[in-house]
């Protein structure tokens, strides 16, 4: 597996693939890779947090979902 460390890196792999797509090309084997994210900063940390808290109640509630299939 390659790993990708940057996000320049990431634009070139889009870029490959899509111009061989593009191109009728065949994909390359073995296109798998790891991207290694930065860490979070504070703020996004914290908006995070502040998204997840908001959304305490899911849009799908169980009894709903169970009830439309039987």
């Amino acid at each position: 597996m390659k790993t990708i460390q940057s996000p320049e890196g990431v634009s070139l792999l889009m870029e490959t693939l899509w111009l061989r797509h593009r191109a009728g090309l065949k994909q390359r084997t073995g296109n798998v890779y790891m991207v290694e994210l930065p860490p979070l900063t504070e703020a996004e940390q914290a908006d995070a947090r502040r998204n997840t808290s908001s959304d305490s109640h899911p849009d799908d509630i169980p009894d709903d979902l169970y009830g439309a299939w039987i």
